[in-house]
């Protein structure tokens, strides 16, 4: 076996994908500077009532970035019972019946989210995935009968 280096492909400058995603924005209707996050690469909306985080960044000592989309679905409820294994277990199901996301959890929300590589992502493809992420939100909030953030 000879030594490869592997290659992560041709990355864009940053800024070519945040105008990617204000593209997606405006497409959407959506006026992207009312949208600019307070960092550079980030920008909030909303669907209904559930917030949309959209990021674009890339991470020291790695040459290529990341599109991140995620939503919060419903916050967990206080106690750690048998309520709540009941809970995972009818997440984990739907989880299986879902595409294109992950169901996450950080602290005490459960989270729709995608997270991917910057490379050929398209403007289509960024609003195929912010639709996706707001409606699952929205979809298992509703299905677990859970309270938005405001």
């Amino acid at each position: 076996m000879t030594d490869q280096k592997f290659e992560f492909g041709h990355y864009l400058p940053l800024q070519d994908y945040y105008d990617l995603v204000e593209q997606a924005l405006q497409n959407f209707g959506l006026d992207p500077a009312k949208a600019r996050g307070e960092e550079k690469g980030s920008w909030i909306i909303q669907k209904d009532n559930t917030p949309i985080w959209i990021d674009v960044f890339k991470k020291e000592k790695e040459p290529w970035g990341y599109f991140q989309c995620l939503a919060p679905a419903f916050q967990l409820p206080n106690d750690q019972t048998q309520a709540n294994c009941k809970l995972y277990e009818k997440l984990l199901e739907k989880a299986h019946t879902i595409f294109g996301v992950a169901i996450t959890k950080y602290k005490d929300w459960i989270y729709v989210k995608v997270i991917r590589e910057l490379t050929n992502i398209t403007v289509e493809e960024i609003m195929n995935i912010i639709a996706r992420v707001g409606t699952f939100a929205i979809d298992l909030g509703l299905e677990f009968g859970q309270v938005k953030p405001n």
